[in-house]
């Protein structure tokens, strides 16, 4: 891995990511990159509380994760970034981050959402969302687990 790995996942760090990703990526660094999260004291706590020893983490908002991907090139090399769902990639694509791959990985079951994979369930503003970072040039691979087989998101639902 040269580069950070930006991976949806509405759990965010959880044992899957800790175990199964940082471990097959290698990865040196976790950003869990939420608004919510970022203003609350406790969530962060218990979000880092399951980070392992030397593995570094923060928790930061949506327009500190943009700036901090901007301004330090370097330090994102072997980092996963965690986002919660597609309206933070085209946030980040906003705010002038330059994203090309996006991992997909659990979109969990929501009144109102739809089931495309077993770990993937999606409504309408998804879908919408999902499109317009594909227009914009973004490539989404869906995958749950590290082993798993990668299938492109376009392949899974119509990106209009």
């Amino acid at each position: 891995m040269t580069r950070e790995f930006i991976r949806i996942d509405d759990r965010l760090i959880h044992g899957q990511v800790v175990l199964g990703w940082v471990n097959h990526l290698h990865t040196k660094q976790l950003i869990l990159c939420d608004d919510s999260v970022a203003t609350s004291e406790w969530e962060k706590e218990l979000y880092l509380s399951i980070v392992p020893d030397g593995l570094d983490a923060k928790v930061l908002s949506v327009e500190d994760t943009a700036e901090y991907i901007r301004e330090h090139p370097q330090e994102i090399e072997h980092t996963i970034i965690l986002l919660n769902g597609p309206s933070v990639v085209e946030n980040l694509i906003d705010k002038k981050v330059d994203l090309h791959d996006v991992n997909v990985g659990g979109i969990h079951y929501q009144e109102g959402k739809k089931k495309y994979l077993t770990y993937l369930y999606l409504d309408n503003d998804d879908i919408a969302s999902f499109s317009r970072c594909f227009h914009k040039g973004v490539h989404f691979d869906c995958q749950d687990v590290p082993e798993g087989k990668k299938i492109p998101l376009e392949k899974v639902v119509p990106l209009k």
